[in-house]
Order: C-alpha cells, then sequence, then structure tokens
C-alpha cells in the first residue's frame, strides 16, 4: 500500500504545475527576517491551503504537487478534522469552504516534513520566531476581518467557520509589516502589522510552522529562546 502511494505521488510529481520562480529578496535590517520561499499559483479556487504548503516545502527544494494532499488529507465537516465541502467551489462561503492546520500535520509527516500548529491569539512573537530561523509559516487570514460563528459536529463538538478566509505563508517581516507569498495570485504581498494582525486574530492567530524532519544523519538545532522550533 505505501509502495502504492509513492508511485503516486511521484506519478503527480511528474505532471504537477511546480513553483518556477522565488519571492524577491529583501534587505535585511535590525528587527527583519527573510525566508527564501518559491511563488506558486494554487490550481483550484479553494486549494489556497495545500498551494501553501507546496510554497513552504519548496523553501527546502522539496517539490510535492497540491494534488497530493488530496489523498492524504480525510474529508469532515469540521475543518479541524479534515477538508470541509468541494476543493473546486466557489470562495467566500462556508459550504465549501477549506482545511484548518491539525489535520496538515499528518500528510506533512508522510512527505518528511514537521508541521507545527500554533494559534498565536495577539501575540506575534512566535511568529517572528520561527521566521527568524528561517521557517515559513503558512497562516490563515480572515480578509472580511472576524465574521466567524460556530457550528457542532455529529458528536457535538464546537467548531468556528470564518466566511472570507484565505491562506498565504508568510516568509518575512520588518518594522513596516509582514511579507507573504499568496497562492491566489501566484505573487507576493504585504501588510502593516496592524492589518495583518486584524486578519489573523479573526481566526485566532491560526498557523502552521513548516521544516523538514531531521533524518539519523542530521543534528538537531535548537532556537535561541524557543522551544523545540525548528530542525
Amino acid at each position: 500500500r505505501l509502495l502504492v502511494r509513492a508511485l503516486a505521488v511521484v506519478a503527480v510529481l511528474a505532471t504537477a504545475v511546480l513553483p518556477q520562480q522565488w519571492a524577491a529578496a529583501h534587505e535585511l535590517s535590525d528587527g527583519s527576517a527573510f525566508v527564501e520561499v518559491p511563488v506558486y499559483t494554487q490550481q483550484r479556487n479553494l486549494s489556497c491551503e495545500y498551494a501553501s504548503l507546496v510554497i513552504a516545502m519548496g523553501a527546502y527544494d522539496a517539490w510535492v504537487s497540491e494534488w497530493t494532499f488530496d489523498e492524504l488529507v480525510p474529508a469532515s465537516e469540521n475543518p479541524h478534522w479534515g477538508y470541509r465541502g468541494d476543493i473546486n467551489g466557489w470562495w467566500g462561503n462556508t459550504d465549501d469552504y477549506g482545511v484548518y492546520p491539525e489535520p496538515l500535520v499528518a500528510p506533512l509527516a508522510e512527505l518528511g516534513f514537521r508541521g507545527e500548529v500554533l494559534y498565536a491569539e495577539g501575540d506575534a512573537e512566535a511568529l517572528r520566531r520561527y521566521l527568524d530561523n528561517d521557517v515559513p509559516v503558512v497562516v490563515w487570514l480572515g480578509l472580511w476581518g472576524d465574521q466567524g460563528y460556530y457550528e457542532y459536529a455529529s458528536d457535538g463538538t464546537a467548531f468556528k467557520l470564518n466566511p472570507g478566509y484565505h491562506v498565504v505563508v508568510a516568509y518575512g517581516y520588518d518594522e513596516s509589516g509582514v511579507y507573504a507569498a499568496d497562492p491566489a495570485t501566484g505573487g507576493t504581498v504585504s501588510w502593516s502589522w496592524g492589518d495583518f494582525m486584524w486578519m489573523w486574530d479573526a481566526l485566532d492567530g491560526m498557523s502552521l510552522a513548516v521544516w523538514p524532519l531531521a533524518t539519523a544523519n542530521e543534528t538537531t538545532v535548537a532556537a535561541t529562546d524557543a522551544e523545540d522550533i525548528c530542525c
């Protein structure tokens, strides 16, 4: 079964639309950090989460098709458990919606990557720490602000939905704001800290830091003043 899955991934990679360009370089200064990431355009209306993983993994020269995640991420009414709705549906509603970071951790591990789920809840320090350590961070943003409401899974578990959300890859910051690779456009975007936090807080600072799993031949490097932040 694993061999069949591996061969399927290879087949997808052979025909995948993969990143060919990289985000523009930025001049470093005190109080700033930038990770070199590729730019990539999502191939379906609601595949920004998977496309963002393509970008984040591409920062480490690992090229995986966004369609790979279709086979690895389960479907669920609760986006904390799996993909909610039709990935080819229209953006902005909550029937065809997307997926939150938790169901992406296991697929990343199958592909040799660590996914660390973070809910910043108004504190940007963790985001800055990851970027300081050259770790790209996938972030969930409410482009319309906090429009959230709660629904309940069949077992009674509550979960929040926020229409108008989008997922990008934060790759840098400085005193003026945050810089991201945006799979909706295949380019980059930046926001002031105030605008970024307004959108990020709408989903409680929902994030997923991505970096390769350490192998037996690699030495784990701990980040300064950060616990288990990168490898």
